[in-house]
């Protein structure tokens, strides 16, 4: 698929190199020549110097020729630009990363596909540890489509406790459908390939494809 992500901060220069990993084509567009430098050394994708706030720009670029825009810079206000202009050309899959709890009211008059709100993100992992829930929970403000963004924690008869993710994934128990992001030991996020050993209480971080929930929800 042909990808345009805008933003090269931590959050779009990861996606970005994620997707670029799986054989997508990716566009990132920022005004920061110095990121996209960077990601150039860490993925093939193509790094554009310029503002997204330039209607110009969505010329220039043939928005309709990319199946996802994702727009993920710092700013709401940017972002909900971008989606704006998005559904002005017919693009169907938009995600959008938004701090203010109240920038997704407007983004879903839009018709957004999905809307990563980081401070629910962030209350949701936390509560379910101090709340002990160890089943499934959603993530992200709405999702659809077929894949959900959804956090486990590890209780005592886990299967995956005492298991780094890689050797999960070398004993055949990580489900086909499942992307494994992050893990969060409560006070910090850790890459699945930083071989941490996973414990109660850690909570795993994954992009699960719907048909894959219930094997997924089995691990915990």
């Amino acid at each position: 698929m042909r990808i345009l992500i805008f933003g090269a901060g931590r959050v779009g220069s990861r996606l970005a190199v994620e997707l670029s990993k799986l054989g997508h084509s990716i566009t990132v567009i920022d005004i920061d020549e110095e990121k996209l430098s960077r990601l150039g050394v860490q993925a093939d994708v193509e790094g554009l110097v310029r503002d997204a706030t330039d209607p110009q720009l969505y010329e220039e670029l043939d928005l309709p020729s990319y199946d996802i825009i994702v727009a993920c810079t710092d700013r709401d206000e940017v972002n909900l630009f971008v989606a704006a202009i998005a559904r002005l050309y017919g693009i169907e899959r938009i995600f959008v990363r938004a701090k203010n709890e109240q920038t997704p009211t407007l983004l879903q008059l839009l018709g957004v596909e999905s809307v990563v709100v980081e401070p629910r993100l962030a209350a949701n992992i936390i509560l379910s540890m101090i709340q002990g829930r160890y089943g499934v929970i959603d993530l992200v403000l709405s999702l659809s489509g077929d894949y959900r963004l959804v956090s486990a924690s590890v209780k005592e008869t886990s299967i995956l406790r005492g298991k780094t993710i890689a050797e999960a994934m070398r004993a055949g128990l990580i489900p086909k459908g499942v992307k494994i992001l992050a893990i969060f030991d409560g006070e910090n996020f850790h890459e699945p390939e930083e071989g941490l050993t996973l414990e109660v209480g850690h909570v795993v971080i994954a992009l699960v494809a719907q048909n894959a929930m219930k094997e997924f929800s089995e691990l915990f």
